[in-house]
């Protein structure tokens, strides 16, 4: 994990738990104006907001001391993990990276927040996003090893993700490619559901709590705010809980739904990041989380294509399904949502005729997938599969091409020695080349890039990571 627990400021986004509304809402009676059920909803949550923007904290236990339950630098916690750094803190925990001294590799550790030691409420839902999370096993969502205590504050370990954010990734690269998004909604809704599938509801899915890795893998973190399936949302027992900028209006009003319609709120929630990635701005704009809830409750959001030029209008209905007020009839599922994004992006892309791609891969199963994804995301590419250096330099002597994906390792010339080799040539001396490795790093990459190579992955690769490197290459070239 990396990342989440870290806190901007942004009272609205919610990057970091600063910013989450956590309160308990009663059903709104029917005869209640939509406006008074909003702002019953979130008046409390309102002087929770301004204390949390001013720094307060509740007092700390008598006698637990400034470090009482937060662990230091070179600690060692279970006689196993060493810890390197803090990672993140929130309101609500703290986050370390730390040193698995047996299995020899990083991991995250999350603690309860020293302020919250001698509280019964927030130990019961540390210890509940802990099972929650052990509940899920998908590639898409951070894995949990094991729970503990130390010096009587909970903790669990889990998977640490080295990278960053989605949200300081966005930020870092201003505007993102349709395929990039893609590939990380893709991924999103894979891990969404997992959890659905495990019987939770994430309620908190924003650009802060989604990972991303190596080889552009996208992780689902931060479940702090999950339920497990099985009493009505919006009951009296119910803690509706999330992030405004992101919450859905039945989590907004405490709307009674059944169980199997929960995960719909994680779709909304979707839908939100899909319009905040393609436009750079969220759907509704406030920096008051009384008026954001608002509009999530009664406004009707704006279309994408119209705040993005070279946006395909495909996509306008996959967001605007998603975003339907009404649960019942919104896009069913995350994986319906991904289907809906998918097809949306194959009816928007143009016929590609006339763009020929050679693969170079002596592994056949890689290959074909490399193939079947371009021949999606490209329709009328002719791709030419290769099992060799020697074998690529030959193809390409008998027919140029539009793009190259080389192997790093490879009978033959490898992929350093090809990429030289074509960039001595006046017939590939401009074509974009791709190179994929399960075993090269960093010194590889400076040495291809000298070379000239457009771009680098790592194995295994996500499809819809080539897609968005593949067609930023061809239209730079």
């Amino acid at each position: 994990m990396t990342g989440s627990a870290n806190d901007d400021g942004s009272a609205l986004r919610g990057e970091g738990s600063r910013a989450r509304v956590a309160e308990t809402l009663p059903a709104p009676p029917g005869e209640r104006s939509l406006a008074a059920e909003v702002e019953l909803a979130a008046s409390e949550a309102r002087d929770r907001i301004a204390g949390w923007a001013a720094g307060v904290r509740p007092e700390p236990p008598p006698g637990s001391g400034p470090w009482a339950g937060r662990p230091e630098v070179g600690a060692v916690i279970a006689g196993t993990y060493r810890v390197l750094r803090t990672l993140g803190e929130g309101a609500m925990g703290i986050v370390v990276v730390a040193r698995d001294e047996q299995l020899e590799r990083d991991v995250a550790i999350k603690f309860i927040h020293p302020d919250y030691l001698a509280s019964d409420g927030a130990h019961r839902r540390f210890v509940e996003e802990a099972r929650t999370m052990a509940r899920v096993r998908h590639e898409n969502v951070v894995e949990i090893y094991t729970f503990g205590e130390h010096r009587s504050a909970p903790y669990f370990v889990m998977e640490f993700v080295p990278g960053t954010t989605v949200e300081a990734w966005r930020r870092q690269r201003g505007t993102l490619s349709v395929d990039e998004i893609i590939g990380i909604l893709e991924q999103a809704c894979r891990g969404l559901t997992a959890i659905h599938r495990a019987g939770a509801v994430h309620r908190d899915l924003k650009p802060s709590n989604l990972l991303i890795g190596p080889a552009f893998r996208i992780a689902v973190a931060d479940l702090g705010l999950a339920k497990l399936l099985g009493r009505p949302l919006g009951s009296d027992r119910d803690t509706v809980s999330g992030t405004p900028a992101y919450m859905s209006p039945e989590l907004v009003l405490g709307t009674p739904l059944p169980s199997s319609m929960h995960e719909r709120a994680d779709v909304y929630s979707l839908g939100v990041l899909m319009f905040e990635l393609l436009t750079g701005r969220l759907p509704f704009e406030t920096d008051d989380a009384i008026e954001m809830m608002t509009h999530h409750v009664k406004d009707a959001p704006p279309v994408p294509s119209e705040l993005r030029a070279d946006l395909p209008s495909a996509f306008d209905g996959v967001f605007l399904r998603a975003m339907q007020k009404d649960p019942a009839r919104r896009t069913p599922s995350a994986d319906a949502f991904r289907r809906e994004l998918l097809g949306a992006r194959q009816s928007a892309t143009a016929t590609s005729s006339g763009l020929r791609v050679l693969v170079a891969d002596d592994d056949e199963d890689f290959a074909s997938l490399v193939r079947a994804t371009l021949e999606w995301a490209f329709p009328g590419v002719i791709v030419e599969c290769v099992h060799g250096g020697d074998e690529a330099l030959r193809a390409l002597d008998r027919n140029p091409a539009s793009l190259a994906v080389l192997d790093l390792d490879m009978p033959g010339l490898n992929g350093i020695e090809l990429t030289a080799a074509l960039r001595g040539t006046s017939a590939a001396e401009k074509m974009p080349i791709l190179v994929v490795t399960a075993t090269g790093g960093a010194p590889d990459w400076r040495l291809l890039s000298s070379l000239g190579a457009d771009g680098f992955l790592v194995k295994p690769i996500d499809p819809m990571a080539l897609v968005a490197l593949a067609r930023r290459t061809l239209q730079a070239r």
